[in-house]
């Protein structure tokens, strides 16, 4: 029993991440808070290929990103939120659907910790023994364990992981056009992959950063501070997904 809800903690989180996060591909938002104008980089005049191919490379250099994304799995369905601030192996974030939070998640000193709320919990199990063992406590691990039934969930707030999916390596590409998102001005690229299809918006100043990505969902994800600091306090008293529940508990 305690290992079977200590799994269901980590892929509610993966779940999560992953789900918000494939939901999420679209929007358009302003990048890097510069002070400064930045100087053109000429990418709206190459080919569509080459395009991605150099912002994958400056993405994948930067040290930090904020990602911000409204979405819905269909018109019908209930909206869900992210808002996650990802570095070098650091990184913060809350999701929400339909309006109540769902998982806040921190990722600091080579550790993972997560929290799913208990109506998050209650969503996906149903009301019972898992709601009250995982909903609103934080759990930890280290970055990158996990076995055939507890996944790593580290893999929800990598920074390189996500930036590397925008550009759908493989993918068909276009030039759509150029134009500005919100005062900066970018070019666009219409990509189709096995990720489906998504247009980008990329800066057409200082580094060719993806300033939104807009997919086939309805909603959008903005990417914005570019190599911005990031500052994260691993939480007090989280337990091991083993410890979710007592060992009492786990023998009934």
């Amino acid at each position: 029993m305690r290992r079977r809800v200590a799994a269901s903690a980590a892929a509610l989180a993966l779940v999560a991440g992953g789900g918000v996060l494939a939901g999420c591909s679209s929007g358009y938002d302003a990048p890097s808070s510069a002070d400064t104008p930045a100087s053109p980089n000429g990418i709206e005049k190459l080919p569509a290929k080459e395009i991605l191919t150099k912002s994958a490379a400056a993405m994948a250099t930067a040290s930090s990103v904020t990602v911000f994304g409204l979405t819905k799995e269909d018109d019908n369905g209930p909206e869900m939120s992210l808002d996650l601030t990802l570095g070098t192996g650091v990184g913060q974030g809350t999701t929400s659907v339909g309006g109540v939070p769902f998982m806040e998640f921190r990722e600091v000193d080579g550790k993972m910790y997560w929290k799913i709320s208990r109506k998050g919990v209650e969503a996906i199990l149903g009301p019972g023994e898992a709601s009250k063992a995982i909903g609103d406590r934080w759990v930890v691990a280290p970055i990158g364990t996990g076995d055939d039934d507890v996944p790593g969930p580290g893999d929800f707030g990598d920074k390189d992981t996500l930036l590397a999916s925008l550009t759908q390596e493989g993918a068909t590409a276009s030039v759509t056009g150029t134009g500005e998102v919100k005062g900066t001005p970018v070019v666009f690229v219409k990509t189709s992959g096995k990720e489906g299809t998504a247009t980008l918006a990329i800066q057409t100043v200082g580094e060719p950063y993806a300033v939104q990505v807009r997919g086939e969902a309805t909603g959008n994800i903005d990417f914005s501070d570019w190599n911005a600091p990031v500052n994260v306090t691993a939480p007090a008293g989280a337990v091991s997904p083993d410890e979710l529940i007592p060992q009492d508990a786990a023998s009934g």
